[in-house]
């Protein structure tokens, strides 16, 4: 049981990362208000919030904002 909540926590951090790399460094086209509610939805929600960042967020174009 524990070794299922070492990887969710390792997984989410890895989702925080992936989330936080690339909203900083690709999305240059975010605002800022966009770029910090991305931020903290994902440090709050892990994992769920990269699968619908992937999903919503990464496919959008830059044009768009």
């Amino acid at each position: 049981m524990s070794l299922l909540i070492i990887s969710l926590g390792i997984l989410s951090f890895i989702s925080l990362l992936w989330v936080s790399y690339d909203v900083l460094t690709q999305k240059k086209g975010f605002s800022n208000m966009l770029m910090t509610i991305w931020m903290i939805a994902a440090v709050i929600s892990g994992v769920l919030y990269a699968i619908a960042f992937y999903l919503f967020g990464k496919g959008q174009n830059k044009a768009n904002y």
